[in-house]
């Protein structure tokens, strides 16, 4: 019965380990004038109570669903945030914060929003949205910020 504990406990940290190895991407809408931003920018972007582009254009921030393996990388990465102050955090910022179950409904919902980012799978990405190169870089290339999480 202890090694069938010990299997199953270490199959579950690996599924997890597994699913947070997915590489994401940080997208755009297409006709955004930004095609790069640094990772501070991004942060505090995505950190204020009415993000905004330099140019002044409102951001819509979707976020992948919380309870997904993709959204939990995100909010811990982006908003260092527990499980428990996700709720707080999305029913304070209902305007500019929404989050959406499936990457394809992330790109659909960036791509029909001008000035909105998402976070999506790299495999999931198609032509109707940008990817915003982090700190000069795009995903897979070292030192981009989910690279290899």
């Amino acid at each position: 019965m202890r090694k069938t504990r010990i299997v199953l406990l270490f199959l579950g940290l690996w599924v997890t380990q597994a699913c947070l190895a997915r590489e994401l991407a940080v997208i755009t809408d297409k006709t955004n004038s930004s095609s790069s931003v640094s990772s501070t920018d991004l942060l505090k972007l995505l950190k204020t109570d009415t993000p905004k582009w330099p140019d002044g254009k409102k951001i819509t921030i979707f976020l992948p669903d919380p309870s997904s393996a993709d959204g939990q990388l995100v909010l811990l990465k982006i908003y260092k945030l527990t499980p428990d102050d996700v709720k707080a955090l999305l029913a304070s910022h209902k305007a500019n914060i929404l989050t959406v179950d499936s990457d394809e409904n992330v790109m659909k919902a960036v791509a029909e929003h001008p000035g909105s980012i998402g976070f999506v799978n790299v495999y999931s990405i198609n032509s109707a949205v940008k990817v915003l190169k982090i700190d000069g870089k795009l995903p897979f290339e070292q030192g981009y910020l989910f690279h290899g999480n």
